[in-house]
């Protein structure tokens, strides 16, 4: 009888052990992530949208914050409503931290002059952040919401100083029975907010 359970206990001191190494494994894989060093510097950073020819996706002196959600390995954009913007933050970026971006590592940082040239071999080879999906304003059909993909490439100037330029993709999809192929990309550019 001794040797039956000595033998039985040792088959489940291994099956514990067994269990709490893959539990282990398991957390240690789970563990949270780290945002990639290219992207640090422009993390929980108040920016301030400079200029933009979408007024009602990125209203101009709107206030965004972009924090790095370990959990998700995700960027989200926190807004602030202040009273010098020209029109209150809507749709997902009304909510807070709504909108999430995910980081892609390119080889250089993009100037503001990549982004207005619109090259696609030069933006693709920049830093930036992506979104799809995004609802930022209410389609022109009643009871549709557009669909817009995001782009934010990171800028560092010259001299070091970190901005980011925003484009808005037309409305790849609008929810509904309504088809709009949208006229063309608009963006924005944010500054820190202290300049």
């Amino acid at each position: 009888m001794y040797g039956k359970l000595t033998n039985g206990g040792a088959r489940q001191g291994i099956l514990a052990m067994t269990t709490a190494l893959l539990l282990g494994t398991a957390f240690a894989v789970a563990g949270d992530s780290a945002p990639d060093d290219t992207l640090r510097e422009w993390l929980g950073k108040e920016l301030t949208v400079a200029s933009s020819n979408l007024e009602d996706h990125m209203p101009t002196g709107g206030k965004l914050t972009f924090i790095f959600d370990s959990e998700d390995n995700v960027v989200r954009i926190c807004t602030r409503n202040v009273s010098k913007q020209l029109l209150q933050w809507s749709m997902d970026f009304a909510s807070p931290c709504g909108v999430t971006l995910v980081f892609t590592r390119g080889t250089r940082y993009c100037t503001f002059d990549d982004v207005k040239a619109g090259n696609a071999e030069v933006l693709s080879s920049c830093h930036r952040l992506r979104s799809r999906d995004i609802a930022m304003r209410p389609a022109r059909e009643r009871g549709t919401v557009e669909l817009n993909d995001m782009i934010a490439f990171l800028i560092q100037d010259a001299d070091g100083k970190h901005a980011m330029s925003i484009l808005v993709d037309s409305p790849a999809r609008v929810t509904g029975n309504v088809s709009d192929s949208g006229s063309g990309d608009s963006g924005c550019t944010l500054v820190p907010a202290d300049s």
